[in-house]
């Protein structure tokens, strides 16, 4: 239930937030697995990479951590 993905980010969030400024990532269990300019292209991948599984699409920035899609199978 997305608890590898957010510790994953959590973890590794400055390195993260340094390597993709400006880019939304696609974090599927432990590890990136896209980066997109645009929450709608993470969405798309999400939902075709990943379509029954919670993925976390995260903006980087220094911003304080808030998830963009819980699970895009549902939530937007």
């Amino acid at each position: 239930m997305m608890q590898d993905e957010i510790k994953f980010y959590s973890q590794n969030r400055s390195k993260l937030n340094r390597a993709y400024r400006g880019k939304y990532i696609l974090i599927y269990g432990k590890r990136v697995v896209g980066h997109f300019a645009s929450p709608k292209e993470a969405y798309k991948a999400a939902c075709k990479n990943y379509p029954n599984e919670d993925v976390l699409i995260k903006e980087c920035s220094k911003k304080t951590f808030q998830p963009v899609v819980y699970n895009p199978m549902v939530v937007l």
